[in-house]
């Protein structure tokens, strides 16, 4: 089992349902950071990708391999619209439920699953890469709820392993002949991405990575490159 990343998705989950159990029908009915999305939006998201979690772990368990969101793209994009303006308790609901439900099948899970295909919008990915997504999902997605909860309260270490696995891609959503030299005025790393006109951002490790994310367009105060969108 996955121990490390288990155990910090149960910590962010908590914080989240935390959040969620508090709303009421017209903070849910409110605008999400995320532009066309209330919140409701959000929450059925976050509720459909752990029930997404719990589909392929289960698949794995029985040596098949299973489709993250049945149907694509079009389907989950279609169950995220049908919760417009939904019910706060309902939704708490759901999610408590999906949240519960997907902590179980990963706890569950042997060793050697982490490493099983599952089918996702992205393309073929391993479990083991869908347990790390999820918790991306959770931290970034409790900041678009946009009630308190902000990059700032981001676990440090992880956002660090995430940046590293953001610059990846960096490169191809930076605008062309574009370079970013990053440094993280809280910790010692520093990030170089792209080729061409260099900018110098300096930030705690939270703004980088808000502004990988798409969640901020300034890193310390500074304007920074408009990036193509996140995942």
């Amino acid at each position: 089992m996955d121990n490390t990343n288990v155990a910090r998705i149960a910590a962010a989950t908590a914080k989240l349902l935390g959040t969620v159990a508090a709303l009421d029908d017209a903070t849910v009915a409110g605008p999400s950071l995320l532009p066309g999305w209330d919140r409701a939006m959000v929450i059925a998201h976050l509720a459909a990708n752990a029930d997404g979690l719990e589909r392929v772990i289960g698949a794995a368990a029985r040596g098949e391999v299973g489709e993250f969101y049945p149907g694509g793209r079009p389907a989950r994009d279609a169950e995220i619209e049908a919760a417009r303006g939904r019910p706060a308790r309902e939704l708490y609901r759901r999610l408590s439920t999906s949240c519960e439900r997907a902590m179980s099948a990963m706890r569950g899970a042997s060793d050697e699953l982490w490493a099983a295909p599952a089918v996702h919008p992205a393309g073929e990915l391993t479990v083991g890469t869908l347990v790390v997504a999820r918790l991306r999902e959770v931290e970034v997605h409790h900041v678009d709820l946009n009630l308190g909860y902000s990059p700032a309260d981001w676990p440090s270490e992880w956002v660090i392993e995430e940046m590293d696995r953001a610059m990846l891609d960096l490169p191809s959503r930076l605008p062309a002949g574009t370079a970013v030299v990053l440094e993280a005025t809280d910790t010692d790393q520093h990030w170089v991405a792209g080729s061409g006109e260099a900018f110098e951002l300096a930030g705690t490790v939270a703004e980088l990575f808000a502004w990988v994310t798409g969640r901020s367009g300034t890193i310390g105060g500074k304007q920074a490159p408009a990036l193509a969108a996140w995942r």
